[in-house]
């Protein structure tokens, strides 16, 4: 699969083949390009989270790994960008990660909703 990889994440959408993986055979892939997401201002954002969102249910654990980095700015972007759109049950997943969130610093109003 890493032959599939483009060599940074400037892979303007070329990949087309992340459309027909299954949730197993995405989870490489997934955790190369979760990396990416630090930065919204990175090219074909876009592309990379319509991939994201195609497998949310095996998103879970990189998302709790983001939840639980230093990082506020990916912390925000990871919640405006991907969890804001989970169905409950995914988000019933993160709960104990979206509480600690909820109770640091960077806490902002918008994400009072997220259960």
């Amino acid at each position: 699969m890493n032959s599939f990889m483009p060599a940074d994440e400037s892979f303007n959408g070329d990949m087309e083949f992340a459309d027909l993986m299954s949730d197993p055979d995405a989870q490489l892939l997934i955790a190369q390009i979760m990396d990416w997401t630090q930065d919204p201002n990175w090219p074909d954002t876009t592309r990379i989270l319509e991939i994201l969102h195609q497998h949310e249910q095996i998103l879970i654990p990189y998302i709790r790994d983001v939840l639980k980095n230093q990082d506020p700015e990916w912390k925000e972007w990871i919640l405006t960008y991907l969890v804001a759109y989970f169905p409950d049950e995914y988000l019933a997943k993160l709960q104990e990660e979206l509480k600690l969130v909820m109770n640091t610093d960077m806490y902002d109003k918008d994400y009072k909703n997220i259960p």
